[in-house]
């Protein structure tokens, strides 16, 4: 039999512990997340191509990147959807990535939707699925000839469109280049040319291009969340004449009005992020929508000093003035639910130790009311105990820096979790920091409707099953028998301690497994996509 309690489980968002987490249990809310880079291959998949057994080697390996994560106690995956402008989805607008089928625009095997299939699998295992979205990038050269989007309706030709912003540079080749170039040709050429090109920022219809990308993306698939990551304007794209100049001088008439050019840059940046930001708000409301800045911010002080705050006390923000962004505004504004600076560095790093950069960027996010989870590199160091010990310490700074609801990690990048690159670290991570499960971080500053208890609970052998909720995920617990509901309360967050969640699912039922059939006693709680647990009702055996 099936009844609520009332008293000691209270329907409501996860409550907060003062600054500074430091409980000897891991955090109930933590966003524990990885990312999968499908660019290039770095993290999957590992083998391009078109064909059916393909398309199965791929299935293959991303189930097992996600059990990899998902028995490393992680939450949350950040897939890698759209590196380059192309699709590794059924896009109406662009292209099959090249990285899935080994051919910009060539289509994968008939029915093979990584997006679709990732979704579904991560769900199965109580996982997040955060698309990740290059917003600007189209290109590491030229820009790419005209393809077929993958639904195989319209043309994606960003050129003739005028959408195209390409920079060159010049620098210094790398001594193993020169040296091998030497080799061949009795010289080594000093400078090598690179270029990039990119979706123009200053571009209003290349801006409602992206937003219109990411409105399929988060409509026509179950994601959890959207990521960006910090591909802006192209590093160093010089001010003055050329590139953008003439647009900027058209929209903003001369430097006398206020707005100088690298200011106009930053906020066509703002203006893309806030209108992905609004889509979302009409289209998915309870959807998580985060950008990974550079790890500092700040602007050396120009970003904070409109708002009476420091800039960090370590390190020097070369975004502001060279990619041209600037987080602090996205979080001033509400576009952003979350920031995921790329703190890639060591503890003792001479100038850009983590724990002061991880804190700045805690501060910054609790200021503006949102959250921060900071990126973790996890190849920073090689494979082995060191690297995975500082590691952890990262995590513990990142909860020691939290209130107790709102810490989080996302680690960069799963191949030296996978096992692709390196392998230990997700067990070292299971027994020293994710040993109980986590739920995500409620987002407060979103409104929520409280979905009531679940109805017609009930356990037929080793099923529980209940009515399902649209929208709706659910925390199962077990407790043994001699245990009373006052021994189980959870000290932050709403019902019962982590440590007796058996599962998160997006699913209406659940089996049990072997061990937890016989003397235990359950309960089963509705958990809202925007992260809030609430009142749980109790089940015997």
């Amino acid at each position: 039999m099936a009844f609520a309690v009332a008293l000691i489980c209270v329907a409501a968002k996860a409550a907060s512990s003062p600054a500074g987490y430091d409980s000897g249990e891991p955090p109930k809310h933590e966003m524990r997340g990885a990312w999968v880079a499908t660019v290039y291959g770095i993290d999957w998949p590992s083998k391009a191509g078109t064909t059916e057994a393909d398309a199965a080697a791929q299935k293959r390996e991303l189930c097992e990147i996600l059990d990899i994560l998902k028995n490393a106690g992680l939450n949350a995956v950040m897939f890698q959807v759209r590196s380059m402008s192309d699709a590794m989805y059924k896009s109406s607008f662009e292209p099959w990535s090249a990285y899935l089928t080994g051919t910009r625009g060539a289509a994968p095997a008939k029915g093979w939707d990584p997006l679709e299939f990732a979704v579904a699998e991560a769900h199965k295992r109580g996982l997040e699925l955060h698309a990740w979205v290059n917003p600007f990038r189209l290109a590491n050269g030229p820009a790419p000839a005209a393809a077929k989007a993958a639904t195989g309706g319209k043309t994606f030709n960003p050129v003739e469109k005028g959408w195209v912003l390409s920079y060159s540079k010049t620098e210094k080749a790398p001594a193993k280049r020169r040296a091998t170039k030497g080799k061949k040709k009795g010289k080594s050429p000093a400078r090598v040319t690179k270029t990039v090109s990119i979706l123009d920022p200053g571009n209003p219809e290349a801006r409602s291009h992206i937003v219109e990308v990411c409105r399929e993306i988060i409509t026509r698939y179950d994601v959890d969340g959207l990521i960006f990551d910090d591909y802006f304007y192209p590093d160093g794209l010089p001010l003055g004449a050329g590139y953008d100049f003439d647009r900027w001088q058209k929209e903003c008439g001369s430097k006398a009005s206020g707005m100088s050019q690298a200011d106009w840059r930053r906020a066509n940046v703002g203006k893309t992020i806030a209108a992905v930001h609004e889509m979302i708000e009409k289209e998915r409301p309870w959807l998580r929508f985060g950008v990974s800045p550079a790890g500092v911010g700040g602007g050396n002080g120009k970003a904070t000093a409109p708002y009476g705050l420091n800039p960090p006390e370590v390190g020097n923000d070369w975004m502001y003035d060279r990619i041209f962004c600037n987080p602090l505004e996205w979080l001033a504004d509400g576009s952003v639910d979350y920031v995921s600076p790329q703190i890639y560095w060591a503890s003792d790093h001479a100038t850009n130790p983590y724990a002061p950069l991880a804190r700045w960027w805690d501060d910054m996010a609790l200021h503006f009311g949102r959250h921060s989870y900071p990126s973790q590199k996890v190849l920073a160091l090689p494979e082995g105990e060191n690297a995975w010990r500082e590691q952890v310490s990262q995590v513990r700074v990142n909860r020691m820096n939290s209130t107790g609801s709102d810490a989080g990690s996302i680690y960069y990048s799963t191949a030296h979790i996978s096992g692709k690159k390196a392998r230990g670290l997700g067990e070292y991570l299971r027994e020293r920091c994710y040993y109980t499960t986590a739920l995500m971080p409620p987002m407060p500053w979103k409104e929520a409707v409280d979905p009531g208890a679940v109805t017609g609970l009930e356990r037929r052998g080793n099923a529980l099953s209940w009515y399902p909720v649209p929208d709706m995920r659910y925390v199962v617990y077990a407790f043994p028998d001699n245990l009373e509901p006052l021994d189980v309360l959870a000290s932050t967050g709403a019902n019962f301690m982590a440590k007796y969640i058996v599962a998160v699912t997006y699913d209406h039922t659940y089996m049990l497994p072997p061990d937890k059939l016989q003397g235990y006693w359950y309960a089963v709680a509705p958990y809202d996509r925007y992260g809030n647990e609430w009142e749980a009702i109790i089940i015997g055996q």
